[in-house]
């Protein structure tokens, strides 16, 4: 041990001489802190790092929850824009569809002046069974309309006739239907016969033109028309195109299997001719 002081002590007299010192400094300026506070600080330190990154994260969460509710309104009002800009042009377009309607009507009372009493309506259903081919409208007899009136499309072309009529509706005989009975002529011979729904031409979108000429000149593409012939339905209505020619089972009197002109099934809205010129 007297080795130890001896070979080491100059060393231990200036480590001693150090700490003297730093002890009297601290003494001096005061600012050093009592082992108590000391620690105390010691374990709050943590504490207060974990509070403040806690404030950090709930207001970087605030700012977040703002700007995405901020986000959700004017994402929620673009959609109400496009909403109402969509609503707009489907408006528009109705719009144009009906000025478009319109001015067919008015281009084919131009043309039909015979047709003094047209009356437009739309169609609210289609019937269709083996035997009947029907289509309720959205017009009857408060409006004007009977039983027997001929039905025409923009075109002018014959698409059945009212069989039945309501208050406020009114159900069309389509051309197809097994019970049409309707006087014809074929433009171009002039020949006259009778247009007659067929049941095993009614699935196929077919009728059949009946009691023909037994000298008949009909050829396929001919065009049919309504005869007119004693005033019960305008004359001139466009039927349809024949697709051929037949003989009956005794090979004694030929008939033509003919397509109407208009496609009921692609209709939204027609005419009823409530009234007409009999034009002779």
């Amino acid at each position: 041990m007297n080795d130890f002081f001896r070979n080491n002590g100059l060393w231990l007299l200036l480590v001693a001489a150090i700490l003297s010192a730093l002890l009297a400094a601290a003494s001096l300026t005061g600012a050093s802190s009592s082992i108590p506070e000391n620690a105390v600080n010691i374990l709050a330190t943590p504490f207060r790092a974990a509070t403040s990154k806690f404030a950090f994260w709930f207001n970087d969460r605030q700012i977040y929850r703002r700007d995405v509710t901020q986000l959700e309104e004017e994402n929620a009002a673009l959609k109400k824009q496009i909403a109402d800009m969509e609503a707009a042009i489907r408006q528009a377009e109705n719009d144009s569809e009906e000025n478009r309607r319109l001015r067919e009507w008015l281009g084919l009372r131009q043309q039909r002046r015979d047709l003094s009493d047209l009356e437009t309506a739309l169609i609210t259903e289609y019937t269709v069974s083996n035997w009947t081919s029907a289509v309720t409208l959205d017009k009857g007899t408060e409006h004007g309309v009977e039983m027997g009136d001929c039905v025409i499309d923009p075109t002018g072309a014959l698409v059945g006739v009212i069989e039945r009529a309501g208050t406020n509706w009114s159900t069309m005989r389509t051309l197809i239907d097994t019970d049409t009975s309707i006087g014809a002529q074929v433009f171009r011979t002039k020949e006259l016969g009778v247009l007659q729904g067929e049941f095993s031409l009614m699935e196929k979108g077919q009728v059949r033109l009946d009691f023909l000429p037994a000298d008949s000149r009909l050829l396929a593409g001919d065009l049919v028309v309504t005869s007119g012939v004693g005033g019960y339905y305008p004359s001139g209505l466009v039927i349809g195109t024949i697709d051929e020619v037949r003989l009956n089972d005794s090979g004694s009197a030929p008939y033509a299997i003919l397509t109407p002109q208009s496609d009921v099934s692609g209709l939204t809205q027609v005419a009823i001719i409530k009234s007409f010129d009999i034009v002779t």
